[in-house]
């Protein structure tokens, strides 16, 4: 999906160190047109060695959001995971989510989704991340599978008073 409303546009092909998800946090996605996109309000880190950033530190964008081209959106496999620490034995379960389940809790507002972690194969890639609730419970271990595809990250500018 283009988007014009944004300075800057950089595919993950070749700013894959430079930009990073960690730490951040979506409170809207959608999926449309074979584009899996998600919404960063507090933006999304750039190091110092993207040939935007001039300073020596790491700092965040302002708004901004990133795509990934998905064919289906049956490829994506969702698992979320909830520890019983009320329970003696403190176990945790395991769901499976559809997609567009993760996608109407963050979009309904019940919820928000951190990304942690990325991990790449040539098959696939799997985000580590966190599922925030005002709710119990109020923190989540999510695994997002998605097939490999690359990234494509929009954002107008930087702030520097945003530092790593």
């Amino acid at each position: 999906m283009v988007n014009n409303n944004f300075n800057h546009i950089d595919p993950d092909e070749f700013h894959g160190k430079e930009l990073t998800l960690h730490d951040c946090i979506a409170d809207k996605i959608s999926f449309e047109n074979n584009t899996l996109r998600f919404y960063f309000p507090d933006g999304f880190w750039v190091t110092p060695h993207h040939e935007v950033n001039p300073s020596e530190k790491t700092v965040r964008t302002d708004a901004s959001v990133v795509d990934f081209s998905i064919e289906d959106i049956d490829d994506i496999s969702v698992r979320v995971f909830t520890r019983n620490t009320w329970c003696w034995s403190r176990k945790t379960s395991v769901e499976n989510w559809h997609m567009e389940q993760l996608i109407a809790s963050v979009n309904s507002g019940k919820c928000t989704l951190e990304f942690i972690t990325q991990y790449r194969t040539h098959y696939e890639q799997m985000w580590h991340c966190a599922i925030h609730s005002k709710k119990k419970p109020y923190c989540r271990e999510c695994q997002l599978y998605l097939p490999e595809t690359e990234a494509t990250f929009f954002w107008n500018d930087l702030r520097p008073d945003c530092e790593w």
